[in-house]
């Protein structure tokens, strides 16, 4: 049978001593008595069978055999702290902190978090909604999902290929001209659309080529400016089922109301996102368990929701 190995607290006694070079100063750093400190270093030469210590004046000094054990039984309590600790962290942090913009919030991933919630109720989720990008130096955030490029330093992984493109009530959609409809309706925009004139002009390119080249008399901009100004996207869509004009939208954010009927495309012009919503987080995030949960959900979700 393989020999016992002998007590860890031993084994940090005796690098509490190498370390701070003398036995009471070891005895304060490990919270032990001096006499228990001696007779944990008896016990590991007993068990070793040779001096690791010398004890002198100026405090103790390393024999030849303490030194040649020192560095691997230094870095092995170290190892076995860290994995330990980090163990320990792991099951009992059930705590995950997401940054999210507030459309996508009340949007898809508002309707779905319900089913996170049921599935994993140990979970407490904490919501940062904000159009900010996420600091994850400065700010205590886990994920973060936000519009625009990847961050360097930092995992970025997209979540959607998406598209731009206007919707409307189903009611007003029969009752549009066959040609300059834009111009038969008022622009809605919110507050959170901080390029919505960009955007609406952006599209409306599309809409002034070819056969609807009459529509460049149209002036996007006042349009824009006239029609109504909503606190935020979920007010703005809801002026639109019930049929107060044209939204400039994208795929995720009224791909239930699609699904639903609610809303309607109204147009056949399309365009590719400027920029599109990713998961953000630092590289060795993943490695928390309730972090790679809450991931991989999330990227199920989207699957689903693109089945």
């Amino acid at each position: 049978m393989p020999r016992p190995l002998p007590p860890i607290a031993a084994l940090k006694a005796f690098c509490a001593i190498t370390d701070t070079g003398g036995f009471g100063r070891a005895a304060e750093r490990v919270g032990l008595t001096q006499t228990a400190v001696s007779h944990q270093i008896a016990q590991l030469e007993e068990w070793i069978g040779g001096a690791l210590l010398v004890r002198g004046r100026r405090g103790a000094t390393l024999t030849p055999l303490g030194a040649s054990l020192h560095p691997a039984v230094s870095q092995a309590i170290d190892q076995l702290e860290r994995a330990l600790h980090q163990a320990r962290s792991n099951i009992s942090s059930q705590t995950l902190t997401l940054s999210v913009t507030p459309e996508f919030s009340s949007g898809w991933l508002g309707q779905r978090l319900k089913d996170f919630c049921q599935r994993y109720p140990e979970v407490v989720l904490n919501l940062t909604v904000t159009y900010r990008r996420p600091d994850f130096d400065q700010q205590d955030i886990d994920l973060a999902i936000s519009l625009g490029p990847e961050t360097p330093g930092l995992v970025g992984e997209p979540l959607f290929a998406e598209e731009e493109f206007v919707v409307c009530a189903p009611k007003y959609l029969g009752r549009l001209p066959p040609r300059g409809a834009i111009a038969s309706a008022p622009l809605l925009r919110f507050a959170g659309m901080r390029h919505a004139l960009l955007d609406w002009q952006r599209w409306y390119e599309q809409v002034t080529t070819g056969e609807n080249e009459e529509l460049a008399s149209f002036h996007i901009a006042k349009a824009v400016a006239d029609g109504p100004d909503f606190d935020s996207l979920e007010e703005m869509l809801q002026a639109c089922r019930q049929g107060a004009g044209f939204a400039l939208v994208r795929t995720s954010l009224v791909a239930d109301d699609l699904q639903k009927g609610s809303l309607v495309r109204c147009f056949t012009e399309i365009q590719p996102a400027s920029l599109n919503y990713t998961l953000i987080y630092p590289a060795n995030a993943l490695k928390r368990p309730v972090i790679a949960l809450f991931r991989n959900w999330l990227i199920a979700q989207r699957t689903i929701a693109a089945s």
